[in-house]
């Protein structure tokens, strides 16, 4: 049976919007669609438009905030709720999936997913019924699919992890096994000793860097895993706890007491919440002037973390929070990653912008915020 809809796009390249077009008009589904590079078109459209898409479909890393945060900000301005939105992952993560169903997203596909685009497509004929209604009758199966991709992603995450705790653990000591014998052989050589120990003295830093980066990486996947148990939490009192835990050296820490974290605590895992902090406060020490100030203070569903260092160019901003993107010689680029991670994994958000005065203010925002 021929249908036709319309779709509203939001970050998504023609690319991607061409095959997705594709595959519904092999389903005789007829679409129009209107295309938004970011969040804040997205919202302005919506607002304006007379009558409401049948279906949304925005990527997750879009300029400013993510996919996540626009679902909840579309709700927040009225948007019609029963309008479904199909996330489309380009690189995600079990902590993502997991906020996606939590901030009221109807469907979720990761991008290198095998038959991602076919995935997409049935996601949105999936929400093409209940859009139109207007009921809650046809959400269940919308809910499951989702469910079906953030389980995708459990099993992936769990691959990877296994990949990481043997596969690659298992010839790493080998290899630093060998190094070490060929180094006590070295030793008991002393013609041959001055040729071989600087290229066996970088093999060794090599490979004991490795080491640390898998055992970084393993912490950076269970850090992203949904938190069981929260508590209430003083932003006042975990904000100095991490700052005691942090290696600060000459750096300086200001705390905004207001509301409403004044009469009222953050909701949260303890543990995750002091290693955010403490990942936020070392990028601005290891990125800041020696005597850097990093202040912290309320927001009005959160905190924010900000500091007078150099701060981060406009151009890198939606990049930061990758895995492996460091500027530092040495570092393996996973510091902000834990946060983004952190953030996800108790359903909060996270941006980074230029403070007031120069320097990088993150934002983490969606926090459940207790005054009991």
């Amino acid at each position: 049976m021929n249908s036709s809809l319309s779709l509203l796009y939001v970050g998504i390249d023609r690319t991607d919007q061409s095959a997705i077009m594709e595959v519904l008009t092999r389903s005789e589904i007829t679409a129009d669609s209107v295309s938004k590079p970011d969040a804040e078109a997205a919202l302005s459209f919506l607002a304006d438009a007379e009558e409401p898409p049948d279906c949304i479909v925005s990527a997750y890393h879009l300029p400013g905030i993510d996919g996540i945060e626009f679902s909840q900000r579309r709700a927040g301005q009225g948007t019609e709720p029963a309008v479904p939105l199909v996330l489309f992952v380009e690189s995600g993560s079990e902590s993502i999936a997991a906020s996606a169903l939590n901030a009221g997203v109807s469907g979720y596909v990761q991008r290198d997913h095998p038959d991602a685009v076919d995935r997409l497509a049935d996601r949105i004929r999936d929400g093409i019924a209940p859009s139109r209604s207007r009921e809650h009758a046809g959400t269940e199966p919308a809910f499951e699919s989702c469910r079906a991709e953030l389980n995708w992603e459990r099993e992936r995450i769990g691959e990877i992890r296994r990949v990481l705790s043997h596969d690659l653990r298992s010839p790493l000591n080998v290899a630093k096994g060998y190094t070490q014998y060929i180094s006590t052989e070295t030793k008991e050589d002393d013609y041959q000793e001055t040729d071989r120990n600087e290229p066996l003295s970088e093999i060794t830093t090599a490979l004991d860097r490795i080491d640390t980066f898998l055992d970084d990486l393993n912490v950076l996947i269970q850090q992203g895993q949904p938190v069981g148990s929260t508590e209430p939490l003083g932003l006042t009192e975990a904000a100095r706890s991490a700052w005691s835990q942090s290696n600060t050296k000459k750096a300086s820490l200001q705390i905004i007491e207001q509301e409403p974290l004044v009469s009222g605590k953050i909701v949260a895992n303890r543990e995750r919440t002091l290693g955010l902090l403490r990942e936020l406060y070392t990028n601005a020490v290891d990125h800041g002037p020696p005597e850097v100030t990093v202040e912290v203070g309320p927001l009005p569903d959160g905190f924010y973390v900000l500091d007078d260092g150099p701060g981060i160019p406009e151009d890198s901003r939606n990049d930061v929070f990758r895995a492996g993107m460091s500027d530092l010689k040495g570092r393996n680029g996973l510091g902000l990653a834990r946060v983004s991670h952190i953030a996800s994994a108790h359903g909060w958000s996270v941006s980074v912008h230029e403070g007031s005065e120069g320097g990088s203010r993150f934002e983490i925002t969606g926090v459940n915020i207790s005054t009991k």
